[in-house]
C-alpha cells in the first residue's frame, strides 16, 4: 500500500467555537495532517511504499487563525484501515483529554472495554488496540489567536494491509 494512499484515507473532524459564540459557522478549520513512515525514514529517500510492520506517525496541527480565542477544540482522526494503533502513542503538546473509539466513532472513552463471557459471567476486559477505530483529542481550555494545537499518534501497518490495493492501482 502506498503511503500516499494511506494519507487519502485520513478524514479529520474539527470542532472549534470562538469563546462566547454559540454558533459554529465562523469556526476556524485550518488543520494540517501529515503521515510519516518512521520505519522507512532511514532507508532510500522517496520511498512511498509502506510494508507490513512499518510504523506510521500521524501528526495533526490546528492553528487558530481567527482574531479571538476558540474553545471546544476537538481533533478527531480515524485510524486508517489496515493500520493498528500503537498503544500509548497518542499524545499532544497541549493539555488535552484523549479518548478512543472502538465503534467507528459512535462513542469515545479513555479506556475502551469489551465484554466477554467467562464461565457464564459477563466480564469487562480492556479492548485491544487493534480494535481502536478513532482517536479524539479535546483541548482543555481555549486556543488563543495564532496558537497551535499539535496532536499525534502512531500505527503499524498490518500484514493483511500489504495485499490491499487502492482503487485503480495495479495488483
Amino acid at each position: 500500500m502506498k503511503l500516499s494512499n494511506l494519507l487519502l484515507t485520513v478524514a479529520i473532524a474539527l470542532v472549534a467555537l470562538p469563546v462566547g459564540v454559540a454558533a459554529q459557522s465562523d469556526a476556524p478549520k485550518p488543520l494540517v495532517v501529515t503521515a510519516h513512515n518512521l520505519t522507512a525514514a532511514g532507508e532510500t529517500i522517496g520511498r512511498d511504499i509502506a510494508k507490513p510492520g512499518d510504523v506510521i506517525r500521524y501528526s495533526l496541527v490546528f492553528t487558530n487563525t481567527t482574531g479571538e480565542a476558540v474553545r471546544n477544540v476537538q481533533l478527531v482522526d480515524p485510524i486508517p484501515p489496515g493500520l493498528v494503533f500503537l498503544a500509548g502513542s497518542a499524545a499532544a503538546a497541549q493539555s488535552v483529554r484523549i479518548e478512543y473509539s472502538i465503534d467507528r466513532g459512535a462513542s469515545y472513552t479513555a479506556h475502551p472495554v469489551v465484554v466477554e463471557v467467562v464461565s457464564g459471567r459477563r466480564v469487562e476486559q480492556p479492548a485491544p488496540p487493534a480494535m481502536y477505530t478513532h482517536i479524539r483529542w479535546t483541548v482543555l481550555g481555549s486556543v488563543v489567536p495564532g496558537a497551535q494545537v499539535t496532536a499525534e499518534f502512531r500505527a503499524q501497518l498490518a500484514a493483511s494491509a500489504a495485499d490491499e490495493k487502492a482503487p485503480g492501482e495495479a495488483k
